[in-house]
């Protein structure tokens, strides 16, 4: 792991967005397992998971389309073939997660999963992708998220909950991961912790309502208490887990930790809760 990856000087979202887009070589990391059979595969700024299944892969989210060829690479360097992924389940329909969906999606033949109040929010207005007229392509999904419907690959299960407010179909992942001695492990990735399209400002800008604010709060109180044990970000930062990696050994999975994401929830909670207020 290059630490210097970690320092980036940059703060605005679409600083991130233009770097990734356009030197996409210097957020560059190497994959890292977080679970058992369930990988890293993103960069330094927007995360992606590998999960492998006894039927094929699994990948969460896309990232862009100038950094498709970082996420097949890391794929390639954990052994596996990128044209085995077999379903893409996107957490919400913003440039840095969904880019790079059209270019994996030809490659690979895999089905696309997404929530169908993002695939509206695309059909109606196409400029709250965010992509900076980054290339994109068009994509439809193969199927919508449902609640009560887990999506389900060989011998894997990942459980779906609707949680609007960052986007109207941000979604949550929930699954497990067992290790070779049958261990379980409950993993969990919100699809979409940003506040910054909640502002005045972003609201105004793009004509939103306020009341995905509300929604916003009440999906973060809806998973506060899931059984969470391996906490993963939609972006790494969000819980400093490229720090955590040079600490993983064979005994040691930094990411187990119980106490992660009621604190990430807590502190979203009391982020919305100040927009409300202010």
């Amino acid at each position: 792991m290059n630490k210097s990856k970690l320092q980036q000087p940059l703060t605005n979202p679409y600083d991130f967005l233009k770097q990734g887009c356009e030197r996409p070589w210097e957020v560059a990391v190497a994959p890292f397992k977080v679970a058992p059979r369930t990988w890293y595969v993103g960069n330094s700024w927007v995360g992606a998971y590998l999960l492998e299944t006894s039927d094929g892969l699994i990948l969460i989210d896309s990232t862009m389309q100038p950094q498709v060829y970082l996420v097949f690479e890391s794929i390639r360097m954990l052994g596996f073939d990128p044209g085995n992924i077999k379903l893409l389940l996107l957490s919400h329909a913003h440039y840095d997660h969904a880019g790079g969906i059209r270019a994996i999606l030809e490659a690979s033949g895999a089905r696309l999963y997404m929530a169908k109040e993002d695939s509206d929010m695309l059909k109606e207005r196409p400029e709250l992708l965010l992509s900076e007229n980054y290339p994109c392509g068009d994509f439809e999904a193969d199927a919508f998220f449902s609640d009560d419907r887990p999506v389900v690959l060989g011998d894997r299960t990942v459980h779906t909950v609707h949680t609007p407010g960052h986007t109207p179909g941000t979604t949550s992942f929930f699954f497990d991961a067992e290790d070779e001695e049958g261990r379980v492990y409950k993993c969990g990735l919100h699809g979409g912790v940003g506040v910054n399209t909640l502002t005045d400002d972003f609201l105004k800008e793009f004509n939103l309502p306020e009341t995905s604010r509300q929604e916003y709060l009440e999906s973060m109180r809806k998973v506060r208490d899931f059984n969470v044990e391996i906490t993963l970000g939609s972006h790494p930062g969000q819980i400093n887990m490229l720090e955590k990696v040079d600490s993983i050994t064979p005994g040691h999975n930094p990411f187990q930790n119980p106490a992660v994401w009621p604190d990430l929830i807590d502190k979203r909670i009391k982020m919305i809760k100040e927009i409300i207020e202010a």
